[in-house]
């Protein structure tokens, strides 16, 4: 029987070290600088945001914790041990062909490169079968993440397209930081009776070390807290921030436990290591373009209706978001006067009482709140689609850019 409680209050107990280590702090404090970020873009094209920077930076360490509680886990159980991982090889080529472009600082696209050339040419020396299952558990955590993590990482924006036209978007972005524990085997000679160990089930690993073994010795594994980080970034325009996330989490989920069983079924089958590393990168690639296409293919969601004005966003500790108002509600009425523009609501909400009703057309319903303006602030705090008059916007590009444009620039010059 496979030790649970055993194993998790290890991984706790590894986890609360992570939280003393220095770099713990210096990663959480860059995930804090990329909200700031996010946060700067906010205030520029609406001049308010949704969440405090304490809050957002808080909810990723806490998410964070959860994700390396899950990821530290599924890898004990599978037996992916930092032995042969090449950990060491994955993390230059991730920064390499983040050089080509950002996107591409995933251990999806390193780590398969790295297998693909071990499985080709035996250079470097990894365990191709945990390599992957590595990317595969690292993709199936940030899954978890992505399906839990709620409205706070949602950022409102002002999206021009390719047709010149500005719509109403969601730019979806966590950066979570990961506090792992991972398995190192050390070969030990036999102490009969050595305490502090725990007795692993016949069929452990799932995933065999294919180390040899010195003469005399016995594997012993250990469990090294270590840190890592995730993040996510994606956009919706035509769909729901809530459904656009968990439908991502959902795909990214198939395809990190399929890449995982090709994992597993290559330490038996050695064939399979190539197609397995090929898988890594060019199944993450395809996901991410059929997800995109998708998504710009239907129609903008968060355009100007017929009447009444749409909500794109509702600010923290205001009206709004007291009463639930969503992405796409259309608001048509307030305190008894109609309301079609922004300026109407504006001067509804300059002449309406401390308490008053809202009107808003919610999926085709009519439905009517009770609500008053909160600390004697005359702000109703909703973030209105844009009209197309907007000055700061942001447009999506797919230019490659980093050192390849650098080079084709030089070469172009000569």
């Amino acid at each position: 029987m496979f030790p649970w409680l055993e194993i998790i209050l290890l991984i706790f107990s590894g986890i609360v070290h992570v939280y003393f280590e220095f770099a713990f702090w210096v990663i959480l404090g860059l995930v804090g600088y990329q909200y700031w970020q996010l946060q700067r873009t906010q205030l520029h094209m609406f001049g308010v945001y949704g969440y405090t920077l304490r809050r957002q930076v808080m909810l990723a360490a806490f998410y964070g914790t959860i994700g390396g509680i899950i990821g530290s886990f599924l890898m004990t159980v599978v037996g992916v041990t930092v032995n042969q991982l090449g950990i060491m090889y994955i993390w230059p080529v991730a920064i390499l062909l983040m050089l080509i472009h950002m996107r591409f600082l995933c251990f999806a696209y390193a780590g398969g490169l790295v297998a693909l050339s071990s499985a080709i040419f035996g250079w470097p020396e990894v365990n191709v079968p945990q390599v992957i299952a590595l990317v595969a558990i690292l993709h199936f955590t940030e899954s978890a993440l992505i399906a839990i993590s709620g409205r706070y990482s949602a950022v409102p924006v002002i999206l021009r397209q390719d047709d010149g036209r500005l719509v109403g978007a969601f730019s979806l972005q966590n950066f979570w930081p990961l506090p792992l524990v991972l398995l190192a085997a050390v070969a030990i000679t036999p102490v009969p009776g050595l305490e502090g160990t725990i007795k692993m089930p016949d069929w452990w690993p799932i995933l065999p070390l294919n180390e040899e073994l010195p003469a005399g010795k016995e594997w012993v594994h250990v469990m090294v807290p270590t840190i890592a980080a995730l993040g996510y970034s994606d956009m919706a325009v035509a769909s729901k921030p809530s459904d656009k996330r968990m439908a991502s989490a959902w795909h990214l989920a198939v395809y990190s436990v399929i890449l995982l069983g090709f994992a597993i079924l290559s330490a038996r089958y050695t064939w399979l290591q190539f197609i397995a590393a090929v898988m890594a990168p060019a199944g993450h690639e395809l996901l991410i373009q059929l997800d995109n296409r998708r998504e710009f293919k239907l129609p903008p969601r968060y355009v100007p209706p017929e009447y009444g004005v749409m909500v794109l966003d509702t600010v923290v500790n205001s009206p709004a978001r007291a009463i639930g108002l969503q992405p796409g509600d259309i608001i048509i009425n307030l305190a008894g006067m109609p309301v079609n523009s922004g300026y109407d609501l504006a001067q509804a909400i300059s002449w309406a009482p401390p308490r008053f009703s809202l009107d808003v057309v919610r999926d085709g319903r009519i439905e009517r709140f009770q609500t008053g303006f909160m600390n004697d602030e005359r702000r109703l705090g909703v973030i209105l689609v844009p009209t197309g008059q907007e000055t700061h916007y942001v447009q999506l590009s797919t230019e490659r850019f980093g050192l390849l444009k650098r080079l084709r620039k030089l070469f172009s010059r000569r």
